[in-house]
């Protein structure tokens, strides 16, 4: 296994430097680490915000509609729709549209991190207005580069994106290099933070093929050499009392045991969850127990949650909690700042915790940082849109290699943006890669589960 991932490593940075990449979008947003490299990985042209052509446009500054309308009133210019400091995760429909109907329209890729969403939008028929931007130096570039490298389709399409679509619009003849094969993610990772979602069930974005069917999610996992993912329920995480993740245990005895579920706990109904916790946890499909202050609207400190560590302790699962900072935008984040953890940390050191998403926000990660140091049963994970420049390599060194697990937080993101983060970090020793991908779930989650 160590040798397929050190073969994946240098496949990947082969490709990298072989394809003709050239940056639409750096920013000048500032990194959120001081040591974070001041040039771009890739060649790159600075584009602006207030003219020339071709010219970036703020998409958290303006309406899709205002967009649309920018474009129509100057059709000669060429507008690159290009993130904000929020991920593009929730707008895929309006952009899939607005790309298809306004020849004017173009996409840099950066934070753009549905998961197959470049392959979703090339489907459409958007390939042409698809533009490598990395966002650099507020987010990593290896979070756009990796869905690039790690594209499912052709050499050609692969090239355009990275940068020849960009090199037409600045009226420059295309770079064809020779071509090499696919690289093939290896079958190395454990996907320690995932998500499933039924077709009935209200998202804010389209999820396609996400529900708690090991149909759908075969094909996924096998292109994501992901061998185990572990999954709350969304049904779960909105009413656990109502939807039990025991419900859902069918795909996982069909997956083979690839998939397992998360038994929720909510404290607003905490008597109905411990009566279904007790039904879940002795079932070596039931992996551990998620917990959600912020959607459940309650801090993560009040003493409702001292039954889930009893329980927990009782049966020997762990927890896993959404982590995250204080958001001027998403204020229930206040419910789950990491330090307010620590009371129950305190009186449960028996109980294996995981701070899903290592504290969120820069903002939230040094109080992550310290709980993991201080309470030796915690540990953090890479789950969600943690895309900020300098995060991962951060919470290597803060943290250690041996108290950190890859997830994505599929169906939300896209596995090849946390890939590719790390894909990035050449100087992460092979062994410690594979403890984060692998060898860290396998021991704090499967060894448990048996």
């Amino acid at each position: 296994m160590l040798a397929a991932l050190k073969e994946f490593r240098l496949l990947y940075r082969e490709m990298q430097e072989r394809l003709p990449f050239l940056d639409c979008y750096v920013s000048d947003r500032p990194a959120p680490w001081s040591d974070v490299p001041a040039e771009p990985p890739t060649a790159f042209e600075k584009l602006s915000f207030t003219g020339g052509n071709p010219r970036l446009v703020l998409q958290t500054e303006h309406s899709f509609e205002e967009i649309s309308a920018m474009a129509a009133a100057e059709p000669s210019i060429n507008f690159i729709i290009a993130s904000g400091d929020r991920k593009l995760l929730y707008h895929i429909a309006e952009i899939t549209r607005l790309l298809s109907e306004v020849p004017n329209l173009y996409l840099a890729t950066g934070n753009l991190c549905n998961p197959f969403a470049l392959e979703r939008l090339i489907a459409a028929g958007c390939r042409d207005k698809l533009l490598y931007g990395s966002m650099h130096p507020f987010l990593a570039p290896g979070e756009a580069l990796a869905q690039v490298v790690l594209g499912d389709f052709d050499w050609e399409t692969r090239c355009a994106i990275a940068g020849n679509n960009f090199r037409r619009l600045l009226g420059r003849a295309p770079v064809i290099p020779p071509e090499l094969p696919a690289v093939k993610i290896p079958p190395v990772f454990i996907d320690a933070h995932g998500h499933t979602v039924e077709e009935t069930t209200r998202t804010r974005f389209p999820a396609p093929e996400s529900a708690a069917d090991w149909k759908l999610w075969e094909r996924k996992l096998d292109f994501f050499g992901i061998t185990h993912f572990f999954f709350t329920p969304s049904e779960t995480n909105i009413d656990s009392a109502l939807h039990p993740g025991r419900e859902f245990r069918n795909c996982c005895c069909e997956s083979g045991w690839r998939m397992r579920y998360f038994e929720g706990f909510d404290p607003r109904c905490a008597d109905q969850c411990l009566v279904n916790l007790a039904k879940s946890l002795p079932d070596p499909l039931c992996i551990g127990i998620k917990i959600h202050p912020a959607g459940h609207r309650t801090d993560a400190d009040d003493p409702a949650y001292e039954a889930v560590f009893g329980i927990a302790e009782k049966y020997g699962k762990p927890i896993m909690t959404h982590s995250w900072g204080v958001s001027d935008y998403n204020p229930v984040q206040k419910h789950a700042t990491p330090e307010r953890f620590e009371c129950h940390l305190k009186a449960h050191p028996g109980v294996p915790f995981v701070f899903g998403h290592t504290g969120g926000r820069p903002n939230g990660f040094p109080a992550a940082v310290e709980m993991i140091r201080k309470y030796p049963q915690c540990m953090g994970d890479f789950s969600g849109d943690l895309f900020f420049n300098g995060h991962i390599r951060h919470a290597i060194s803060e943290i250690g290699a041996d108290r950190l697990m890859f997830g994505t937080d599929m169906y939300w993101i896209d596995p090849r943006c946390v890939m590719g983060m790390m894909l990035e970090i050449e100087d992460l020793s092979d062994e410690d890669f594979l403890k984060i991908a692998r060898l860290n779930a396998e021991r704090f989650y499967l060894s448990r589960a048996q």
